[in-house]
């Protein structure tokens, strides 16, 4: 294995999930015009589960035994409710970021419906102080650090990491993920041709080519490797003036799909930190992605770098070597 780290700046977050047992609907009152809007629920279940862009990506890079460094801001809570300890219990990941003892950590608070309806609050809490990181300052260089993931957080805080690691001439992916549509035109038009790669969902793709006014020919004018997610359907990657598609691999049965997307990035960089071709990282990242369906919550399954080359032979047949 390449001695080089990865390095992931992101959110760190607790995912509180609650399951309502009836429709939202039924229970939303609005009125515009008076500018009244209520919603009142009790849900009979509720689950705290870790979460946030860069727990996930390190967990499974944990699974698979890649060096990882972690950067963003956690609170109190980050101990309390143990987040740390459960970090901990990967000796390959190290979080060298910092804890604010008078806030929260970053918090997600969903309603299911019976219907699949969705009721979402996030209280971003110590995210906000990401900006005061400086990556220079932890030390972080291209000496050590393979490839870097500018994942979801504070906006300002991943402009800023950006800039620092495009300084600092390490190669980074620009994952906007669900915070795309509080980047400016002119934060993007900045980042994007910075970054060694760019990778999104159709959604998030989309909303990208809105903003910059472009279409995919003109986004891969700005950079020429873009991956597109595309779930079930596998992804999409564009890379030295051409297009592949990237199939799925098959997991065992599918519970919960949450978290897939960041066990594909986790693939992705570990693929690129051992120097294989975009097209291979993706299809480990395919094979990472397998494993996250098969248990209900993003941080749950238990897999090996055995498990990893097993199901990814079968799927792709191809081998990979540790």
């Amino acid at each position: 294995m390449n001695a080089k780290q990865i390095l992931v700046c992101g959110s760190i977050a607790y995912d509180y999930i609650m399951e309502f047992q009836g429709d939202l609907n039924d229970n939303l009152t609005t009125d515009k015009e008076r500018k009244i809007f209520n919603l009142a629920v009790m849900p009979s279940s509720k689950e705290i589960r870790f979460g946030g862009t860069s727990g996930n990506v390190s967990y499974n890079l944990a699974k698979i035994g890649a060096p990882t460094k972690i950067v963003t801001a956690v609170g109190k809570d980050f101990v309390d409710l143990g987040y740390e300890t459960h970090m901990k219990q990967h000796p390959t990941l190290e979080f060298i970021g910092d804890v604010h003892q008078e806030l929260f950590t970053a918090s997600c608070y969903i309603v299911n419906d019976v219907n699949h309806n969705q009721f979402i609050i996030f209280h971003e809490g110590a995210m906000s102080r990401c900006p005061q990181i400086s990556l220079k300052e932890r030390q972080i260089s291209r000496e050590t650090i393979g490839i870097a993931s500018i994942s979801p957080d504070n906006v300002g805080a991943m402009g800023k990491w950006a800039r620092e690691l495009n300084t600092l001439g390490i190669r980074f992916i620009l994952d906007t993920g669900q915070v795309t549509p509080a980047f400016t035109k002119e934060i993007l038009e900045e980042l994007i041709p910075k970054a060694f790669l760019v990778i999104g969902n159709e959604f998030e793709i989309n909303m990208i080519l809105e903003k910059l006014g472009k279409s995919i020919e003109e986004l891969i004018d700005m950079n020429q490797n873009i991956i597109i997610t595309k779930g079930d359907k596998g992804s999409e990657l564009y890379s030295e003036s051409k297009k592949e598609l990237i199939g799925i691999c098959e997991p065992n049965q599918v519970i919960d799909t949450t978290g897939a997307g960041d066990a594909f990035r986790a693939g992705l960089l570990y693929g690129i930190s051992q120097d294989f071709s975009l097209k291979k990282s993706c299809q480990i990242g395919a094979t990472l992605s397998s494993f996250a369906v098969e248990t209900i919550g993003p941080q749950t399954q238990e897999y090996t770098w055995g498990d990893v080359q097993k199901r990814y032979e079968k799927a792709f047949h191809d081998v990979i070597s540790s």
